[in-house]
């Protein structure tokens, strides 16, 4: 039977609930003064934040009908998406399958895809489509792998494609190089025209995106992403709305039913709490009865789209801190909020434009003499080779997860954006030399870096 109607019952339902809101953010968004201005109530949604904060989450965004009911966290600070890369990567693909760039039954021979480990004949039989259900049945190393992923993978060959749900980013990182072959076009510059741009987003910047190789495993890259809450929220609104963008259709309306709707309903022991899988969505009524897609990053990121409530909600952890929020908690904060909503919106509510503080920025200016010295290769002994560079009168350092601009606080201190931490560059000797310290707290929380020059 074809599994992408196993689910065909469901998507219509979830479909048919996602009506068009006619409120669209600006330049920035609006938030309600009063959240009883939108049904809500303020003493419920206050236990909510303070769930959030117990929980240790990092960023919280609801928009409710177009509009922002719930700000908890930095909201315009840019976290690690993780998976959640995944869903961007989906509509992408949905967009240049309706233009006839991209054949979801296309195979990978025909396709001519293949990797460091060749494929095996019945391997390059699988789909463009069953790469995108996690239904490959290829069972092979991948960039950016957690272990868990890894220790758990099928034996090779035990799964004929289409036939077996296995999440695998094996899947997800070969999409990217068949994305990026059929179309011609480079992924994140793709992002940035067909969602960046047009959705506006405020703090997206081409910087924090970043192609992670693993070559000695595999030959497709993981493509990491980096994004604030208050961005997040205009691509789940997007997808509330059908694709559909004020006057524009961004993502064709059939393919966000299509990759929403349920492929794959049972997914094991080590998914049963995260509801069933489409085409890199995540689909759920978990939380409180209320359809809800979603897309899902490692640590508890989420972008969470409740077609019947016109809601959205983005759950964002400091996972450069390696927090982690488990999916219970996540689920039972969604439920709390969903049910803060005790009355109907206001006719004419108040509104304010959001406006969260500021980021930390450059506290001063430092000739490059000055740190001509700190440039070059350091080795941290568990993250690898870091680098310092000079990027015109910006100073960076270059990560396995992507490059952060370096803002000086003194001559030899400088914050790591987004990271929200100091580095410190002394000079070494010895076998210091070129080798980075961290310094944590009791929770295992950085508080530091120490980069011997």
């Amino acid at each position: 039977m074809n599994v992408l109607r196993t689910g065909l019952l469901w998507g219509l339902l979830i479909y048919a609930a996602m009506g068009f809101s006619q409120e669209y953010p600006g330049e920035h968004w609006k938030k309600y003064t009063h959240p009883e201005d939108a049904g809500f109530s303020t003493g419920q949604l206050e236990q909510a934040r303070a769930q959030f904060e117990a929980n240790g989450g990092a960023a919280l965004l609801a928009v409710y009908k177009g509009r922002v009911v719930a700000e908890w966290g930095q909201v315009n600070r840019r976290f690690r998406q993780a998976s959640i890369r995944k869903s961007y990567l989906s509509a992408l693909i949905g967009i240049y399958a309706e233009k006839g760039n991209i054949d979801l039954n296309k195979t990978l021979a025909g396709l001519g895809i293949d990797d460091v480990t060749p494929l095996t004949e019945t391997e390059r039989q699988a789909r463009v489509i069953d790469l995108l259900s996690a239904r490959s049945g290829i069972y092979l190393p991948s960039a950016y792998m957690p272990r868990g992923m890894e220790a758990n993978l099928p034996e090779r060959g035990s799964h004929a494609p289409g036939e077996f749900w296995y999440y695998n980013n094996w899947d997800f990182n070969t999409l990217a190089t068949i994305f990026m072959q059929e179309t011609g076009k480079d992924l994140f510059e793709a992002f940035k025209t067909h969602f960046a741009v047009p959705l506006q987003m405020e703090d997206f910047r081409m910087s924090d995106t970043y192609y992670r190789y693993e070559k000695d495993k595999s030959e497709h890259p993981a493509y990491l992403f980096r994004l604030s809450a208050r961005d997040m929220a205009r691509f789940g609104y997007l997808f509330l709305n059908k694709g559909r963008w004020k006057d524009r259709q961004l993502v064709p309306a059939d393919w966000v039913k299509k990759s929403t709707g349920i492929v794959t309903r049972d997914l094991g022991p080590l998914f049963s709490n995260k509801g069933s899988y489409g085409l890199l969505w995540w689909i759920s009524r978990d939380i409180g009865g209320s359809p809800m897609f979603y897309a899902s990053g490692a640590g508890g990121q989420r972008i969470c789209v409740f077609p019947e409530d016109d809601l959205v909600v983005v759950h964002l952890v400091d996972t450069y801190q390696n927090h982690n929020v488990p999916e219970e908690s996540v689920q039972e904060l969604l439920g709390m909020i969903l049910k803060a909503r005790v009355g109907e919106p206001a006719s004419e509510p108040q509104l304010e434009t959001l406006s969260p503080p500021a980021n930390p920025g450059p506290m001063m200016t430092l000739p490059r003499g000055k740190t001509a010295v700190y440039l070059g290769e350091y080795l941290h002994p568990f993250l690898g080779t870091m680098t310092v560079q000079q990027r015109g009168d910006q100073l960076t350092l270059g990560t396995n997860i992507g490059e952060f601009n370096l803002y000086p606080r003194s001559e030899n201190t400088f914050l790591i954006e987004d990271m929200n931490f100091n580095v410190e560059f002394e000079k070494g000797d010895g076998d210091q030399k070129r080798q980075v310290k961290t310094t944590m707290n009791e929770k295992r929380e950085i508080l530091k870096a120490i980069m011997y020059y």
